[in-house]
């Protein structure tokens, strides 16, 4: 008598590679995540005025995106540490320069598609860094463009931090913000 075993094979190979899928985070989960975040970030920054505080970007920007690049020997790294991390890890892409419309646009639909999304503004000595959110770009008059939405977390000015609103309430101008993606 011959068995077949190709559909207990086949319920087997479905159930191994189920539990081998990255769970990344659904859309009400990353909201309730950025916007708990915001508020440990400021209650750190007024009661403390360690290093932790400086944590909270790579934080959101892993914790957001169910990823862990933004980590060092297990603990998030300072924000002003961003830049040079994703400039070593190939799989960070740089999508181009906020003042190119198209490159604003790619980092909208990426991060609508669930892709990490950094701008990172190069002209700053810290490498200040925000996280594009899913999202609707909105037009800046400011810059003349169609903006996408983020979230920052304001160094020295805490009080500043913001979740869903547009690159350019962080940044005054598009010059010198670079755009990357984690592939």
């Amino acid at each position: 008598m011959k068995i077949n075993l190709f559909p207990l094979i086949l319920l087997l190979g479905t159930i191994l590679l189920a539990s081998c899928e990255e769970e990344l985070p659904t859309e009400p989960q990353k909201r309730m995540t950025i916007e708990a975040i915001l508020e440990e970030y400021q209650q750190c920054k007024q009661n403390e005025s360690s290093s932790f505080c400086k944590t909270f970007t790579a934080r959101a920007i892993c914790e957001y995106n169910g990823v862990d690049d933004l980590k060092e020997k297990g603990e998030f790294i300072e924000y002003h540490d961003i830049h040079n991390k994703i400039l070593k890890d190939d799989t960070w892409k740089n999508l181009g320069m906020a003042d190119s419309q198209e490159a604003l646009d790619n980092a909208q639909l990426m991060a609508n598609k669930g892709f990490p999304v950094v701008a990172i503004d190069t002209k700053d000595k810290h490498k200040f860094s925000v996280l594009v959110l899913q999202g609707e770009q909105a037009k800046s008059g400011k810059w003349g463009l169609n903006v996408p939405n983020c979230a920052a977390f304001f160094p020295t000015n805490y009080k500043r931090s913001f979740i869903n609103k547009t690159l350019n309430y962080a940044w005054k101008k598009p010059n010198g913000i670079q755009l990357w993606v984690r592939k």
